[in-house]
């Protein structure tokens, strides 16, 4: 994936040039969107959606790598990393009490494993059961997943920072585990 680094300072732009060299699982598709306006002086922001299949539902992310120089309040750094996913889940995993921490463990793990350091996170993991009325009474109720999180990146290669939150997308999405050495069973 090329980036678009324009309004960028040098600095920072050296940090992000590292996730032009991330490449993806087959069903994900990963692509640089507009930056939100307001968030930061300086920021890039990335799309990811999982695709399982042709009819299939699918998980999507956003996840955008900013800088700040004034350090806003809460960040503690001049980098912030934002992010938001949601997928749909098992109906009965959105029903047990705990499965709201997982994703929240899940990122902090995924980030770690590929040897992002952090600090200062924060965020909210949300599970929503729908259940159709009136004209949508037929349809069955489903369930969603949503994380929301930030943390400020003690290292600066932030391409251990994207591989970690593609790794959490895959877990939220349902996806195999892409590692070699892991058996799918059955």
């Amino acid at each position: 994936m090329e980036l678009s680094l324009t309004d960028i300072s040098e600095p920072f732009a050296g940090m992000l040039l590292g996730l032009q060299q991330v490449t993806t699982r087959e069903e994900m598709q990963l692509t640089q969107i507009p930056s939100p306006k307001g968030i930061a002086p300086e920021a890039i922001a990335l799309s990811i959606e999982v695709n399982h299949g042709v009819d299939s539902d699918h998980g999507v992310s956003r996840l955008v790598f900013c800088r700040d120089q004034a350090q806003p309040e809460g960040w503690h750094s001049e980098f912030r990393i934002i992010g938001y996913a949601k997928s749909p889940v098992e109906l009965e995993l959105a029903k047990d009490e705990y499965s709201a921490n997982l994703p929240w463990e899940w990122l902090k793990d995924a980030l770690k494993s590929h040897g992002a350091e952090f600090g200062h996170e924060a965020g909210t993991t949300t599970t929503v059961i729908s259940t159709g009325h009136g004209a949508l009474l037929a349809q069955p109720q489903f369930a969603e997943l949503e994380i929301r999180a930030s943390w400020a990146p003690l290292n600066f290669d932030l391409k251990t920072h994207l591989l970690g939150w593609i790794d959490l997308l895959a877990m939220i999405s349902g996806l195999p585990p892409s590692e070699q050495k892991v058996a799918r069973l059955g």
